[in-house]
């Protein structure tokens, strides 16, 4: 079984034009492939055609395909995307939903272990 990173850069040749560098990249950072097209095209005219062409070519033969069973579902490919976008505001709002689980498992804790709830298991116990 190989290993396929979530947040590694992939050429998509179904959705792409010539090698699917450009949907890749796209993809990547969540783009429209048409508006990554169009500014590849219009760097090339400004900055001169065979760099540009040059590095489509090299990233056309370097770069893996896309898996098709990369991510489990949409919200799998959501979460990856935002991973990739902005990783430190990713990894902050892990810790800050880690840190809300560990509050309310904290107050279950307590909850059950104090003589109020007891209490209450007694009192429901009689009422059965």
């Amino acid at each position: 079984m190989t290993y396929n990173s979530r947040t590694k850069l992939y050429k998509i040749p179904s959705e792409g034009r010539c090698m699917g560098v450009c949907a890749g990249v796209a993809d990547y950072f969540d783009m429209k492939p048409k508006f990554l097209r169009i500014m590849f095209i219009l760097a090339m005219i400004f900055t001169g055609i065979w760099p540009l062409l040059f590095v489509y070519f090299v990233l056309g033969f370097a770069l893996e395909s896309k898996p098709g069973d990369l991510y489990n579902n949409d919200d799998d490919e959501a979460f990856w995307k935002q991973t990739r976008k902005a990783p430190d505001y990713t990894a902050a709002e892990m810790r800050q939903r880690f840190r809300d689980m560990e509050r309310r498992t904290a107050e279950m804790e307590a909850y059950m272990t104090s003589k109020r709830f007891k209490l209450e298991r007694e009192l429901n116990g009689l009422e059965d």
